[in-house]
């Protein structure tokens, strides 16, 4: 799954025109799962594309639902988190357990309880706003559910999301892509995320011998996708241009089967002996033709070969059991620019490496308790989105993860909108509990 978000992002983190933000429309919610099995997870997911906040780049957003069963009248919180920047929709988790307490993502419900999931949809028009609820229920085994199934109030009876349906957010990416908006490359990527999981359904396509990644998409695959972001032509004419993508070899899709396709690992380029040791091993994940197995070999290489980068060429920062490594601003994931609208914004990326033998957390819950900011000299400006999992990044001893945080617009909750002033000095802050640092920024 990581294999195939990576994928997407490309596509995903285009910066989207403020004014496409500003559509309506009523959310859905759906567990995954008519019956749900006792001591197992379920997803639930919310399709609202107005809490996709277009304007903040390079970050998935989040919020909470409430969801609650027979046994459990009093429910809990659980948070929903976008599947991609962009999406419009999102999914959480919740343990249906049969015993014990409710508490954290832990519901407790007995078989044949109803379970339900409430989102509150408060993007209506005129600030109004409608209470959203799905049901299911918990399998009793050896029994056929469908009864009471069906004792469930029909407008809450729970209905699966389904995948022949293309959302209309994937017509919006194809026509940015017609229209030179998002480029080639990121357009593929793309729909290589959609088609493995589900959301575009494109019959088996036989990868031709002749096929060559090197190619470009003719003129008329990208001349479909606009006709068909304006309705001119049909979703099966526009999977038809999909296949023949998927067929030449431009689009690859993962499975869990051995491939057919021969895999010849390129030789290591790198002048870095370490480095290029690195890469040798991840080639030889690349042997592997089992997905899974190839992707469970290839992901702590990667990562290795990620810290060994920012060790050779980033400032590093060391404080206490964790040490902040950062390329400064202009390089990948560091930039600073000024919207259209005239809205400064400012992306951080580093990597932190706990080199202790405790576990170690990385804290920001919300703009205003986090121990991260911005501060010119006189005033501190709080983040407009983050990629910490609710509000934490923890590390094991040995461990390193890359977090990107932006500073624009104001999302409330204690934030503020990010200034400029080329007269004025910028420092990046961390104020964590075991240690503090100010990073000069050099924004021009």
């Amino acid at each position: 799954m990581l294999k195939k978000i990576l994928l997407f992002l490309p596509l995903l983190t285009v910066f989207t025109p403020l004014a496409l933000a500003e559509s309506v429309n009523v959310g859905t919610l759906y567990w995954k799962q008519d019956v749900v099995s006792s001591n197992s997870f379920v997803d639930i997911y919310v399709n609202d594309d107005d809490m996709n906040k277009k304007e903040y780049p390079n970050f998935v957003d989040k919020f909470k639902i409430t969801v609650w069963s027979d046994s459990s009248p009093e429910g809990l919180e659980i948070q929903v988190l976008e599947t991609g920047v962009y999406s419009g929709i999102f999914k959480g988790s919740v343990y249906i357990a049969d015993s014990g307490e409710t508490l954290n993502n832990r519901l407790v419900s007995a078989p044949g309880d109803t379970l339900y999931a409430k989102y509150v949809d408060s993007t209506l028009p005129n600030g109004g706003s409608s209470e959203i609820v799905s049901a299911s229920v918990v399998k009793i085994s050896g029994q056929n559910m469908d009864e009471i199934l069906n004792q469930i109030d029909s407008t809450i009876r729970n209905v699966a999301y389904d995948q022949e349906k293309i959302p209309a957010w994937v017509k919006s990416n194809a026509g940015w892509w017609a229209d030179g908006t998002i480029s080639e490359s990121e357009f593929l990527s793309g729909i290589e995320f959609l088609i493995e999981d589900g959301i575009i359904a494109v019959p088996p396509t036989q990868v031709s011998s002749e096929s060559s990644s090197d190619e470009s998409v003719p003129a008329w695959v990208k001349s479909n996708a606009g006709w068909w972001a304006d309705g001119t032509i049909s979703d099966d004419e526009f999977v038809n241009g999909i296949q023949y993508l998927i067929k030449s070899g431009l689009i690859s899709i993962s499975t869990d089967t051995e491939s057919e396709k021969e895999v010849k690992p390129l030789k290591s380029k790198s002048t870095d002996p370490k480095l290029a040791e690195l890469e040798e091993k991840l080639e030889k994940c690349s042997e592997i033709t089992t997905a899974y197995k190839r992707i469970d070999c290839e992901k702590p290489v990667k990562q290795q070969i990620t810290l060994h980068k920012y060790k050779e060429g980033a400032q590093s920062f060391d404080l206490g059991p964790i040490t902040y490594y950062w390329f400064g601003v202009g390089s990948e994931g560091n930039e600073f620019e000024i919207s259209p609208t005239g809205q400064p914004l400012l992306s951080i990326r580093m990597l932190a490496e706990n080199t202790s033998s405790e576990v170690t957390s990385l804290n920001c819950t919300s703009p205003s308790i986090c121990s991260y900011d911005v501060w010119d000299g006189t005033k501190s400006f709080k983040y407009s989105g983050m990629d910490f999992t609710s509000g934490q990044i923890v590390l094991n001893p040995g461990n390193a993860r890359e977090f990107n945080i932006l500073f624009g617009p104001n999302i409330g909750y204690g934030g503020t909108e990010f200034e400029y002033d080329a007269s004025k000095s910028y420092q990046f802050r961390i104020n964590e509990d075991f240690g503090k640092v100010s990073i000069e920024l050099n924004l021009k």
